[in-house]
């Protein structure tokens, strides 16, 4: 039965993860933005033909990234939250809060999307917004209440225009964007 926890614990998050990919295939359909996924590289380890481990190579980037028309970078990763209260910082990790740093800093719209379970919502949480929690549970490690990013700082997306998950809408530097390119359009 070990075999199938893995299993279970490999695909967690495939649902929402697709409900991205959906998004992301429409706004690349209506040339609103080119967002893909970025596979993570693996180290397979053999003995004979069996596989008998399989791990990251390395630390990735965010697991997806990609331009807005206008030429905005955008950078995010998905999570998902059985905690009702928000998403709790063991959730992200260090890796990628040290590229959402990175990419602010040379103006790269980067961001978490936040699948809470209980309520079955969706939210966007703005990088800038990641960062200052974190930075606040490093400083406060072993006090209680310091360790979610909570609901009421994250946006909540929702499907709009037959966009099955409109998360651009989430980003104000977005849509400023996407209200130019409009607007030179018409």
């Amino acid at each position: 039965m070990r075999g199938a926890k893995n299993i279970v614990y490999a695909n967690k998050g495939m649902l929402f993860e697709q409900e991205v990919i959906m998004a992301n295939q429409t706004y690349q359909n209506r040339r609103i933005a080119l967002i893909q996924k970025i596979s993570t590289p693996w180290k397979v380890i053999r003995q004979g033909n069996r596989i008998v481990s399989a791990f990251p190579e390395g630390k990735s980037t965010l697991d997806f990234r990609g331009t807005v028309a206008g030429g905005t970078s955008v950078s995010f990763d998905c999570k998902e939250s059985e905690d009702e209260k928000g998403l709790p910082l063991k959730h992200v990790e260090l890796h990628q809060v040290d590229y959402i740093r990175q990419a602010l800093e040379v103006g790269e719209v980067s961001f978490l999307l936040c699948l809470m379970k209980l309520v079955n919502k969706r939210y966007l949480i703005p990088g800038r917004i990641v960062l200052h929690y974190w930075d606040t549970w490093q400083k406060n490690k072993r006090k209680r209440g310091f360790n979610t990013i909570l609901v009421a700082d994250m946006r909540e997306v929702k499907s709009k225009d037959g966009i099955v998950l409109d998360y651009l809408q989430g980003l104000t530097e977005v849509r400023e964007v996407a209200k130019t390119l409009n607007h030179h359009r018409c």
